[in-house]
C-alpha cells in the first residue's frame, strides 16, 4: 500500500472483531464482518479512543439512511419543517464558518507545508488532538460510514472512511456523496492502496443542542497517514470531512503520488450547448464568491464546488469528475429570479432538504435575499429573533444541502466514472477594483499565473472574516497543503504533460464580475457604489468564453490576455438576457487600469519570491505583463480602453 501499511495478524484482528462486536446489536456485526482487516483497525482505534456506547455500521442502504435521519429527527440535530422531506439544522453562534486558527496540519518537522497554512509538529498535534478526544464520545453513539468520492469506479476517486457522533453530519454526507457497503469499500481500498480516514464529535451539546466546548475545537490534518480529527465542531465546512478535509488530504496525495498527471481543485464543473458540442468549463472561485451561481448557469451542472481532473491516457483529453453527487449551497440571495431551479428545489415537498443557520417561522424556512418579505419574528441560529433586534434573521453563511440530480439542469454524465472531457478552466475571486471582467490566458504557463494571482475579498465562509483582501492562489490556498511553489510546478507539469493530445490543453480564463462602480469612475451625485453589471450576466460571461476557446470570436490582445469584443458581448446580451449592453458598461469592465495591474503584479512577485521551487517561467510573465503595460502607459496614458487596445495592435501589427 502507498500510504498506510496494514499488516494486521490473527490474534489481533480477533481482539479489534471482539471489542467491536460488543458495541454492536446482530444487524451491525454482521455488516462489521463485511470489512476487511485495514478498514476494521481504524474504527476500532477511533472507538477505543472515543468510547462510544454503541456502534452503527452505515452500509448506506436506504434502510440504514431512513433509520439516521431519524434518529437526527429525534435527538434535535434536525427539526422538520412543515415542507414533507424538508428539515433544518442550526450550529452554534460561534461555530458558522471555517474555523482558520484551530485548523493545523500535522506534520514531521521535514515536511514542508503551504506557507499560508498552519502546521504543527506531528507528534505534538497528535497528543494534543487525542486527549481531547478521549471519552468524547461517552453515552454517545459511533456512526461509520464508507464513502466513495468520486463516481463509483472512478480511477481517481478515493475511498474515505467517516467515524462520527453526528446523525445530522452521516444525513448530510449521504446527500452529498456516494456510499458503499462495508465490502465494496474494503475492496476499492485493496485496489487503490490508499484510505482516508476521519474522526469527528460534535462534542458535549447543549439543550438547544449546540456545542458546548468550542475553546477546545479543533480540526487538524495528519498529511503523513491521511487521519482527520474534528473535535466538537458542527458547522459542516468543519466536520463533513470528505469535503474541503479530504479535498486537502487529495491534493496532498497528488503532489506526492501523481504528480503532474492529477489535479484535485475548488472547482465547479458546467457545461454549456454550443452549436456542435457542450463546452465544459471548471472554475475556482474562493467560497461566496458567486461560484455555485455560476455553476448553476451551465446546462449540463457536475458539480457545484470540486472538481478532479486528470489525464485521459487512451484519449489525450484532459477530464474531470466531481467527488460529490450533493450541493451544500450558500443560501442568502437564492431567490426566485435569478434561481429558478434551485428555488423549486427548496420549495417543493419530497425532496430531501437540509436548511442550517435560516430563520424559521411557522415552521417555515427564511433566509436573506430570498426576494420575499421575511416576517417579524422567528428563530435562528442565535436564539430568539425579531425584527426590532438589529440583528440579521439568517446568517451570511447559511446553507441549504441538496442532492445535484434534483435540479433540472444536471448532467446524467455525474456519475460516469470517466468523467466529461474539459475544455477551459476559469479563475476568479471578489476583486473590487483591478482585473477586466474577462481575460483569457495567452497560454498554459499564464493560466497559471492567472491562476495564482487571485486576491479576494474574505467572506462569511471563515469565523472572524472582515472583508479585507487576501491571497488567494487558485482559490485553493486554503486546501492545499503542500508548498505553493511545489503547486504551481505541479499545475505548469500538468498542462505540459506530453499524454495530452494536440488540441486537448484546456484554456484558461480569469474573470472578475465584482468590479465595483468607484474604481472604474467617479460616482455621480447621490450614486451608491456597487456592483458593475447584474448578477445574471453569467450566462453570457460563459456564453462568450465557450465561444473564445473555441476560436469562434476575435478577440483583442492585451499584454495579460486576450478579452472579448463589444460587438459579440452586445449580440449575446440580447440573444441570452434579451437586455441592452452599454458599451460605456462595456469600456468599464474591460479597460486596462495600469496602475492597478502593475501594483498587482508587484505584489505577486515579491509573495512569490518567497516561496521555494518557484518556476523561472512563472516570474518571466509577470515580468512581461509589467513591462508590456509600463510601454502601454507611456504610449495611451493610465486608462487603456478596448477601442484604443485595438488601434495599438493595428497600428503594431507586422
Amino acid at each position: 500500500m502507498n500510504e498506510q501499511n496494514y499488516k494486521i495478524d490473527t490474534l489481533r484482528l480477533e481482539m479489534m472483531q471482539t471489542y467491536l462486536c460488543d458495541l454492536m446489536d446482530s444487524a451491525n456485526r454482521k455488516k462489521l464482518h463485511l470489512c476487511s482487516p485495514e478498514v476494521i483497525e481504524p474504527i476500532f482505534n477511533g472507538a477505543t479512543r472515543m468510547n462510544p456506547s454503541s456502534i452503527f455500521i452505515n452500509s448506506g442502504s436506504k434502510e440504514d439512511i431512513d433509520w439516521i435521519r431519524e434518529q437526527s429527527i429525534q435527538l434535535g440535530e434536525e427539526t422538520k419543517l412543515a415542507t414533507v422531506g424538508h428539515t433544518y439544522h442550526f450550529d452554534g453562534p460561534d461555530d458558522q464558518g471555517r474555523d482558520t486558527i484551530n485548523t493545523k496540519y500535522l506534520a514531521h518537522a521535514d515536511t514542508e507545508i503551504s506557507s499560508l497554512q498552519n502546521k504543527k509538529e506531528h507528534r505534538e498535534g497528535l497528543l494534543e488532538v487525542r486527549e481531547i478526544m478521549n471519552d468524547i464520545c461517552k453515552d454517545k453513539e459511533m456512526i461509520v460510514s464508507f464513502i466513495c468520492r468520486g463516481p463509483v469506479g472512478s480511477p481517481v476517486a478515493d475511498p474515505t472512511l467517516q467515524t462520527t457522533d453526528s446523525y445530522y453530519v452521516t444525513h448530510s454526507e449521504f446527500l452529498l456523496y456516494r456510499m458503499l457497503d462495508p465490502r465494496a469499500f474494503s475492496l476499492d481500498v485493496a485496489e487503490k492502496g490508499y484510505m482516508f480516514i476521519n474522526y469527528h464529535s460534535a462534542g458535549a451539546l447543549s439543550s438547544s443542542k449546540t456545542s458546548l466546548n468550542l475553546h477546545n475545537r479543533r480540526i487538524y490534518m495528519d498529511v503523513e497517514r491521511f487521519h482527520s480529527y474534528s473535535m466538537n465542531a458542527q458547522y459542516a465546512g468543519n466536520s463533513i470531512a470528505p469535503k474541503k478535509i479530504n479535498h486537502r488530504f487529495a491534493n496532498m496525495h497528488n503532489l506526492r503520488n501523481h504528480f503532474g498527471t492529477r489535479l484535485d481543485e475548488h472547482m465547479f464543473i458546467t457545461g454549456i450547448d454550443m452549436e456542435d458540442e457542450v463546452v465544459y468549463f471548471a472554475g475556482a472561485y474562493p467560497s461566496g464568491c458567486g461560484k455555485t451561481g455560476t455553476a448553476m448557469t451551465g446546462s449540463h451542472l457536475i458539480g457545484d464546488d470540486l472538481a478532479k481532473i486528470f489525464i485521459d491516457l487512451t484519449s489525450g483529453e484532459v477530464r474531470a469528475v466531481n467527488p460529490e453527487k450533493g450541493m451544500f449551497g450558500i443560501i442568502e440571495g437564492v431567490n426566485q429570479q435569478d434561481d429558478p431551479e434551485t428555488m423549486e428545489i427548496l420549495t417543493s415537498p419530497g425532496h430531501k432538504v437540509i436548511f442550517s443557520n435560516i430563520l424559521i417561522h411557522n415552521q417555515q424556512p427564511y433566509w436573506l435575499g430570498m426576494g420575499q418579505k421575511l416576517p417579524h419574528k422567528g428563530q435562528n441560529f442565535a436564539g430568539t429573533w425579531s425584527a426590532s433586534s438589529g440583528q440579521p434573521a439568517s446568517h451570511k453563511n447559511a446553507r441549504f444541502t441538496i442532492e445535484l440530480d434534483l435540479l433540472p439542469n444536471h448532467d446524467p454524465k455525474m456519475e460516469d466514472p470517466h468523467g466529461v472531457r474539459l475544455s477551459a478552466i476559469i479563475f476568479g475571486g471578489r476583486d473590487y477594483t483591478t482585473m477586466p471582467t474577462i481575460i483569457m490566458a495567452h497560454d498554459w504557463m499564464n493560466t497559471v499565473v492567472h491562476g495564482a494571482i487571485i486576491r479576494s475579498a474574505t467572506t462569511a465562509t471563515e469565523i472572524g472574516a472582515d472583508g479585507s483582501e487576501k491571497r488567494s492562489p487558485f482559490a485553493n490556498e486554503a486546501f492545499f497543503p503542500g508548498p505553493l511553489g511545489q503547486y504551481i510546478l505541479h499545475y505548469k507539469a500538468f498542462g505540459e504533460n506530453a499524454n495530452i493530445s494536440a488540441g486537448n490543453v484546456p484554456s484558461g480564463f480569469q474573470v472578475n464580475y465584482w468590479l465595483h462602480k468607484k474604481a472604474r469612475g467617479t460616482l455621480a451625485p447621490h450614486e451608491q457604489d456597487g456592483l458593475l453589471g447584474e448578477k445574471r450576466d453569467t450566462k453570457v460571461w460563459l456564453r462568450i468564453m465557450a465561444l473564445m476557446h473555441q476560436g469562434k470570436v476575435e478577440t483583442i490582445w492585451t499584454p495579460i490576455g486576450a478579452i472579448p469584443k463589444y460587438a459579440d458581448l452586445q449580440r449575446l446580451f440580447i440573444e441570452v438576457l434579451n437586455k441592452t449592453y452599454d458599451k460605456k458598461l462595456y469600456t468599464k469592465q474591460f479597460s486596462l487600469y495600469i496602475g492597478n495591474l502593475i501594483k498587482r503584479i508587484d505584489i505577486s512577485e515579491v509573495e512569490f519570491a518567497r516561496e521555494k521551487d518557484m518556476p523561472d517561467e512563472f516570474f518571466h510573465v509577470l515580468d512581461t505583463w509589467r513591462r508590456d503595460l509600463t510601454a502601454l502607459k507611456s504610449i495611451i496614458g493610465p486608462i487603456v480602453s478596448p477601442d484604443q487596445m485595438i488601434e495599438y495592435v493595428a497600428a503594431n501589427q507586422p
